[in-house]
């Protein structure tokens, strides 16, 4: 008997859920990340055991080895709805065929970043996602998962919703 749907386990899903649920402070799932300068516009973000580049594209005159800090953040969002609607839909028994999030987005004047104007500001004026998925489950149900993975989704929410942000200098001698 094969008990995997969309390639997860949902009894070890729900397990997991429930032991994580159970430790305190668990629902402020605190997060750490460490960014390392290599040179140019080059570097080395870590996350946990994991490291990542980022850097600027050509007509930045970054290498373009890797996106840039915003194409991190649009993949992100991506992710995280592409993750919350996968949850919903195996907890729920439905059976995805195919699922693809696509995004697109503006920024309010990214001009402001490079110095090169002072109205606005360089976030994202409108971030754009539209869900294409194959499923064994009625449009209906679906809209309503996706809904909810919108409306619950983290990065979704980080991005939304007003963040408090400290930034300190540390001059090392």
């Amino acid at each position: 008997m094969n008990d995997r749907l969309n390639g997860l386990r949902p009894p070890e899903i729900a397990e997991a859920l429930r032991l994580v649920a159970a430790q305190p402070g668990a629902g402020r799932a605190p997060k750490t990340s460490r960014v390392r300068w290599l040179g140019g516009f080059k570097l080395k973000a870590m996350v946990r055991n994991h490291a990542f580049v980022v850097d600027e594209p050509p007509h930045l005159k970054g290498e373009d080895e890797a996106p840039n800090a915003m194409e991190y953040v649009l993949g992100a969002l991506g992710a995280c709805y592409a993750t919350g609607f996968i949850l919903a839909a195996t907890m729920r028994g439905i059976e995805l065929y195919n699922l693809e999030v696509a995004l697109e987005s503006t920024q309010n004047n990214v001009l402001t970043f490079f110095g090169l104007a002072s109205d606005g500001h360089s976030g994202f004026e409108e971030i754009r996602a539209k869900l294409f998925v194959q499923a064994d489950a009625d449009e209906a149900t679906l809209r309503e998962i996706w809904e909810q993975t919108v409306q619950t989704s983290p990065v979704g929410n980080s991005l939304t919703r007003t963040v408090r942000v400290r930034a300190e200098l540390a001059v090392v001698a």
